[in-house]
């Protein structure tokens, strides 16, 4: 019986040390009960994360990065060095929340710092395609950084060891700058209020502008209606371009050849046309104007049918004369 019940205890501490390892694997991400998506990121640089690393959505974890490939000689549409890709692991619920503009970042968490990757959703109306690789955001590179600053601070070096006085040229520059500024604002300041507030009207101006333009290229408006009639009447002279050159050439031709075939005598005979015109077009006008002299002094109401047009009297009786005579015809034959 002691040997039974110390194979139940063995047994019994050995089942729960292995509940207790699942439990633990469990809670550190490495062991999942459930089937979830694969996402697939594209990096310049791994930003010092590693296989197994946490991936967060909103700081909680969703998924874990299940492997890191590097593809050397693979490029961006940029040209720029893009040799990273990983694949990782996450839950269903986050990768349907994800958009089309989902973008992935690198993060640190702990106090070590231990690097990570952080999923922001997006904001596009469009699902993200599980097919399509999202291409992430590189992490700084603190040795291309530093690199740089230290660049820089040899560059500052040199400079100061040639001239120990820049420094202090610059400084005083700088501050003469502010001084010199300060006093220009401080004398226009109503000059400068003014700037700001015709700046001000002028900005509210275009908005108006911009939006009544806006107003008359929409659809119906004044411009859209002048851009399509535009737009007909070039299509109508490109039809009808074609058609007039060949008749206008048609033209010309038959110009030259009746100009071939006219001899000095036919232009003297020309001439001597164009000279009765001439005369006769004067006649006209001559004619004209004495026609707008008399219909000038008959409106001025001078000379008997002056005075009759003019005479309101005359019209009416006149008129009156005319209604009688339609309604009573035998007027004409005998009177009563």
């Amino acid at each position: 019986m002691d040997e039974s019940r110390l194979e139940l205890k063995v047994g019994a501490l050995l089942l729960a040390a292995l509940a207790g390892g699942l439990a633990l694997l469990w809670m550190m991400g490495e062991l999942s009960f459930t089937s979830g998506a694969t996402l697939t990121i594209d990096f310049g640089h791994t930003g010092n994360v590693v296989k197994g690393a946490p991936v967060k959505l909103g700081g909680v974890q969703v998924g874990k990065v299940e492997k890191i490939e590097l593809i050397a000689t693979r490029r961006d549409p940029d040209g720029e060095p893009m040799p990273v890709q990983m694949q990782v692991s996450m839950n269903k619920q986050a990768a349907a929340a994800l958009r089309s503009d989902a973008s992935v970042t690198v993060s640190s968490q702990g106090a070590l710092g231990e690097p990570y990757l952080e999923l922001t959703i997006g904001n596009s109306p469009t699902a993200w395609d599980g097919q399509k690789p999202i291409r992430a955001v590189d992490a700084p590179r603190i040795d291309v950084v530093s690199n740089r600053l230290a660049h820089f601070l040899e560059a500052a070096s040199a400079v100061l060891e040639k001239d120990p006085e820049a420094l202090t040229h610059l400084v005083g520059g700088i501050t003469g700058l502010a001084h010199t500024v300060d006093g220009v604002l401080g004398d226009n300041r109503d000059d400068v209020r003014s700037i700001a507030q015709e700046l001000s009207a002028a900005a509210k101006d275009l908005k108006v502008l911009s939006a009544a333009a806006r107003q008359q290229l929409e659809p119906g408006g004044k411009a859209a209606a002048l851009i399509d009639d535009a737009s007909v009447s070039a299509r109508q002279l490109r039809t009808d371009l074609p058609g007039l050159s060949k008749q206008a050439g048609t033209a010309l031709g038959g110009l030259a050849a009746l100009s071939g075939q006219l001899t000095p005598d036919d232009g003297v005979r020309l001439k001597a046309a164009l000279a009765r015109y001439a005369a006769a077009g004067e006649k006209i006008d001559s004619l004209a104007g004495r026609a707008d002299h008399i219909l000038a002094k008959l409106e001025a109401g001078e000379g008997s049918m002056g005075a009759l047009m003019k005479d309101k009297q005359v019209y009416d009786d006149l008129k009156s004369l005319l209604a009688d005579l339609r309604a009573h015809p035998w007027k004409f034959l005998w009177k009563d």
